[in-house]
């Protein structure tokens, strides 16, 4: 039941609606005039308020401001005499929920102080379904980002050498997102670095980085040649993850830094991009296996290629986050697109090169990304 205040200058009507109410197992107040309801009114709270439009001193609307700003949620009916609807349908417009004419009729009278009733606890439930949404929007967006940071450490550092320059860019649809890329140098000569994109977007993808970069890392540090690498990692995923649907796809490198012999084995990956500085031309580094996770595959079905590189040379891999944005006319950058970002920076260094195409494509783009987008940039010395 409710907690109403009757407020009505007139004895009987005030008299019979406060019967007519507490019989109903409702607790009311009442109040002889406007001034006495507002100071009721600073006392205590009412779920509903049924008042007198016209009283002297306050009257029916300064009783339904007080109502609503000492709690908004507080409903109020408003009795007004058959020549005064107007000012009745203007109250409402203030925030009363519905009005009644004198003499009331007691069971409309019922049938509107339920209803009123019933809006309060509507209004109320959803102002609480609201603040429980802000409070787990707010906790997901405090998770997301504390996860943005955890994948944020995970992007490499450029790498440094005498010989060789790698920039990483790494740029998330919504802060986190399946890109992943490893640069680990074994001390001596070979530098291995490995690109994937885990199918998918968000935190889904992001948790399945986070398992899957420690396991990469492990297979790397064991100085796996490409092949293998690609074999121990496609198994891992399928034991690990199987029947959840999610794939990848990698692109995995090593370089023996003093003869400049790179072996290189894809999957299902982009192309990556290698520039001949010394033919001023581009080629491309094709993948040749399948995508990782969908099934076991025998060790021999995973192949390798392998290319000399010369100083000056440079090697972009990507995923297709880069060659799938698209223009607001709906055009995909694609490889040749790529490309032409590349050609007027190509001959600078990785970190320049690579700011530079990470600001081209969103400048190109002009719009939300649809997909995450990493960059890795190995330029010879």
């Amino acid at each position: 039941m409710a907690s109403i205040l009757v407020v009505d200058d007139e004895q009987a009507i005030r008299f019979l609606l406060t019967e007519v109410l507490t019989k109903d197992g409702h607790s009311v107040a009442a109040a002889a005039d406007g001034s006495i309801a507002t100071e009721k009114l600073q006392a205590a709270n009412y779920d509903l308020v049924i008042t007198d439009l016209h009283m002297p001193d306050v009257d029916g609307i300064g009783v339904l401001r007080a109502a609503k700003k000492k709690q908004a949620n507080t409903e109020a009916l408003i009795l007004t005499g058959r020549g005064t609807v107007s000012s009745a349908v203007e109250a409402m417009r203030l925030g009363a929920f519905d009005y009644l004419t004198k003499p009331v009729d007691l069971e409309e009278f019922r049938v509107k102080v339920r209803q009123a009733i019933e809006h309060r606890d509507m209004r109320q439930q959803i102002e609480a379904q609201r603040r429980e949404i802000q409070a787990h929007q707010q906790m997901i967006s405090r998770d997301l980002k504390l996860a943005a940071q955890v994948q944020q450490s995970l992007v490499p550092r450029p790498f440094i050498h005498p010989r060789i320059e790698v920039d990483v860019r790494h740029l998330p649809m919504i802060g986190v997102g399946g890109d992943f890329s490893d640069i680990y140098f074994d001390g001596h000569d070979r530098l291995y670095f490995s690109i994937v994109d885990v199918t998918g977007h968000g935190i889904t993808a992001a948790l399945l980085v986070n398992r899957m970069s420690s396991e990469i890392r492990r297979l790397v540090r064991e100085h796996l040649d490409p092949p293998s690498l690609l074999h121990q990692f496609n198994d891992f995923v399928v034991e690990s993850f199987d029947g959840t649907g999610m794939y990848l796809t990698m692109f995995t490198c090593t370089l023996q830094l003093s003869q400049g012999h790179l072996s290189y084995a894809g999957s299902a990956h982009p192309s990556a991009i290698l520039w001949r500085h010394e033919n001023r031309h581009f080629e491309k580094l094709d993948s040749q296996n399948p995508i990782i996770g969908f099934d076991r595959t025998a060790p021999a079905q995973f192949k390798q290629s392998t290319v000399k590189i010369q100083p000056g040379d440079k090697l972009i891999l990507y995923t297709d986050g880069v060659i799938e944005a698209e223009s607001n006319q709906g055009e995909q950058l694609g490889v040749g697109g790529l490309v032409g970002f590349l050609k007027p920076v190509v001959t600078r260094s990785a970190t320049e090169a690579g700011a530079s195409l990470i600001e081209d494509i969103k400048q190109w783009a002009r719009k939300p990304l649809r997909d995450d987008i990493y960059l890795l940039v190995a330029g010879m010395k």
